[in-house]
């Protein structure tokens, strides 16, 4: 299991049951090691300096700056320091009763997000202790999605990469053999790859891609609708605001009135 990326439909999935057990941090010796041990919670480990080592049923793995390991619930592991380069790292206990599938036991943070959103989560300790107030329970649930989405697209960089390539270019006409040419995959197997993965099709999450620049127009200019739209790959103003509303539940006119006041 330590060793296995799997698949995930993020989107899919309640994050609303997950909730902190408590935050620390730890700096350890160059001699440093746990016993084999086991936890009712699941447990997140962000390394945010040095090395260390981990076993997790029988599979080792060596972590850095920048990795992050998580110890499912019910699952025997241990862990020891590099003595040359002895760890440095927070670690959050996490509840989540409706995990459905094991998961990956490390990612690399290489944007630093998850190790950002954990110290902002020890610095909320550190004002206040209550594991359970909005801001951690929020702050939580962000690093688990963050995690996962991390999980998804090791599986498969090219998700990242389409992604970048469909917001280059959205305002462009763009075919399903469009976005599977970018990632020089066939269109069939593209599709049911790309579904597996995000829990959208790629035309799905185009659609997603435009109307998140038709709303950032709205916020930021004065352009009226008929514009927008083929500047967001759109169409015309009748698409743009029947895909608008389905999407934010409201309308273009009503969403840039109610945000500018």
């Amino acid at each position: 299991m330590a060793g296995i990326a799997y698949s995930w439909q993020p989107l899919l999935m309640n994050y609303s049951s997950i909730q902190l057990l408590g935050i620390g941090r730890h700096m350890a010796k160059p001699d440093w090691r746990l016993a084999m041990q086991v936890h009712t919670h699941h447990e997140v480990i962000i390394i945010t300096a040095g090395r260390q080592f981990a076993e997790v049923e029988g599979t080792t793995l060596t972590v850095s700056t920048g990795d992050v390991l998580w110890f499912p619930q019910n699952v025997v592991h241990t862990e020891w320091a590099d003595p040359n380069d002895p760890v440095q790292s927070l670690f959050a206990g996490i509840v989540w009763p409706e995990l459905p599938r094991p998961l990956s036991c490390r990612i690399t943070d290489a944007e630093g997000r998850i190790s950002q959103l954990a110290r902002w989560l020890y610095a909320e300790r550190e004002h206040d202790p209550a594991p359970n107030r909005p801001i951690t329970t929020a702050l939580t649930q962000t690093i688990v999605a963050e995690y996962l989405r991390l999980t998804t697209e090791h599986n498969d960089p090219r998700v990242g990469q389409l992604r970048k390539f469909m917001r280059q270019h959205f305002s462009r006409t763009l075919t399903l053999d469009d976005l599977a040419a970018a990632i020089n995959l066939s269109k069939f197997h593209f599709i049911r790859r790309y579904r597996s993965l995000t829990g959208r099709t790629p035309m799905e999450d185009l659609r997603l891609i435009r109307l998140e620049a038709a709303r950032d127009l709205l916020l930021t200019t004065n352009l009226p609708l008929k514009e927008i739209a083929p500047r967001c790959g759109l169409g015309d103003e009748f698409h743009l605001c029947r895909l608008f509303r389905r999407q934010f539940r409201t309308s273009p006119g009503q969403f840039r009135q109610h945000r500018r006041r």
